[in-house]
């Protein structure tokens, strides 16, 4: 509860009473579907033009406080990093989430086991992620500044699960209230950045022995390293600090897709190979 009563008045220091009453009413109705397991409900319908981006990520990072109730994130996310996914949610830009404790899936003696019937609607998209050596918590001016602090590049499969309250269609603002769908992912080992070029890497994904998506590092915001720095200062910018070690992922190489059950092979070429089941 005091946490509750802290973000408001922050909230309501920064941006105004009506701002305050769009985080605090969007970030308890997001928070309470969250802690209840419950679908989060589509916002958009209800706020109109009120729901700015601006509103959608202190909703989504007023819900997220009470989720994590001061625990750390286990990293970030990014989405709609292309045109397609973009215009298919009415947005301009990409979108970024949180990654919660617990998301990630260790691997067991058999290996990868995803259990789709803890998804409402199961789908994965090949990643890369990213791990920097030290914290920040300003805006990185460049590129060449965020090279300098990448310790190491990993191949990810992220499954986030996008279901939604109710029949109204979301659109990007929905989504990033709704902490972009974050779920659970798989984080392959990492290499050092000098061993590959992340734009380089081309990643197929095959399920019982069929292709199901292939594409490469520039489908991401035509570069990884932009979409990286986005993704860093859109963090920063929410009020987050990232954390040496915390996982950066970047976005969908090639489409997404809905996972059905069997046994699944993520090649990322030279970079890595890795297999998962669904059950």
């Amino acid at each position: 509860m005091k946490v509750w009563r802290s973000w408001l008045v922050a909230v309501a220091l920064t941006a105004g009473c009506q701002s305050l009453d769009v985080a605090q009413d969007g970030g308890f109705r997001v928070s309470q579907a969250m802690l209840q397991n419950q679908p989060v409900p589509v916002l958009s319908p209800l706020y109109g033009k009120e729901l700015t981006s601006e509103h959608a990520y202190r909703i989504q990072r007023l819900a997220l406080e009470q989720v994590l109730r001061g625990q750390r994130p286990t990293g970030f996310k990014a989405g709609l990093t292309s045109p397609v996914a973009q215009a298919q949610f009415d947005s301009r830009q990409p979108i970024a989430g949180v990654l919660l404790p617990g998301a990630e899936i260790a691997p067991t003696e058999d290996g990868y086991r995803v259990l789709a019937k803890t998804f409402r609607q199961p789908a994965a998209e090949a990643e890369l992620g990213f791990r920097l050596t030290q914290r920040v918590n300003a805006p990185l001016p460049d590129i060449a500044a965020l090279q300098a602090i990448v310790g190491e590049i990993a191949p990810v499969l992220e499954l986030p699960d996008l279901a939604t309250a109710g029949n109204s269609k979301p659109n990007a603002l929905d989504l990033i209230a709704a902490n972009v769908g974050a779920k659970r992912f798989i984080a392959g080992p990492g290499r050092a950045p000098s061993l590959t070029d992340p734009n380089k890497i081309v990643v197929e994904i095959y399920r019982e022995g069929e292709l199901v998506t292939r594409g490469g590092g520039r489908d991401v915001s035509g570069d990884q390293w932009q979409a990286l720095l986005w993704l860093v200062n859109r963090t920063v910018a929410s009020g987050w600090s990232i954390e040496p070690g915390q996982l950066l992922i970047t976005g969908a190489i090639g489409k997404p897709f809905a996972l059905q059950p069997g046994l699944y092979v993520a090649d990322f070429g030279e970079f890595a190979h890795f297999e998962f089941v669904v059950e």
